[in-house]
């Protein structure tokens, strides 16, 4: 070194080099790479946060949906008798028609729970649990046939606007990333047609 200001101390060690412990000298060392324990471990924990949120989404958004199909089977076989179109055939009808919609609603809950990892009779049970306020909503539209009826029209309509939001904010983008959105189209078809048929053939 030309100054002895430029000098490094004893115990400095050059950029790039280690110190030799023997007093040799400093010897050069290879690059360095980044441990594992750098990269950002956050990464999977965020992504089943946001799997949780969506899941939870789904299953808080079909049990309040079957609220007012509830309501509606109770004043349909509480308003038998009260007009002409008021029959049991119609009330059995709507009964029958739920009843057979919410086999895949128990399905769209139990198998995302099965598929996070919850074992098989839990799975079961919460998505029963997602179905078993139907019936308490059903006994409250018998009991208070006079305050249900009049709201009826408007929760069903929220009941489908929540659905129609989850499907197509959640369920079909789901499909397409995971590289099934043809078979979710299919089965929305499906799905659609037998309603439909349902709906004619029961009146």
């Amino acid at each position: 070194f030309p100054n002895d200001d430029e000098r490094p101390a004893d115990n400095a060690t050059v950029e790039g080099c280690y110190e030799d412990p023997y007093g040799v000298g400093a010897r050069r060392r290879g690059p360095s790479y980044p441990s594992s324990t750098s990269l950002p471990s956050h990464l999977p924990h965020a992504q089943a946060r946001t799997q949780w949120k969506r899941l939870l989404l789904l299953i808080v958004a079909i049990t309040v949906h079957n609220i007012p199909e509830g309501l509606a089977v109770g004043v349909g076989n509480a308003a038998i008798g009260s007009s002409a179109s008021a029959t049991y055939q119609s009330a059995r009808n709507l009964a029958i028609g739920i009843g057979l919609q919410n086999f895949p609603e128990g399905l769209a809950v139990s198998l995302p729970l099965k598929a996070a990892g919850f074992s098989t009779f839990r799975s079961f049970w919460y998505g029963q649990l997602s179905g078993m306020v139907e019936p308490v909503a059903g006994l409250l539209g018998v009991l208070a046939i006079s305050l249900a009826q009049p709201l009826l029209p408007y929760a069903l309509a929220f009941a489908a606007g929540a659905m129609i939001y989850v499907v197509f904010d959640d369920i079909v983008p789901e499909a397409h990333s995971s590289g099934n959105g043809k078979l979710a189209t299919w089965g929305a078809i499906i799905g659609f047609l037998i309603m439909m048929i349902l709906d004619v053939a029961l009146g």
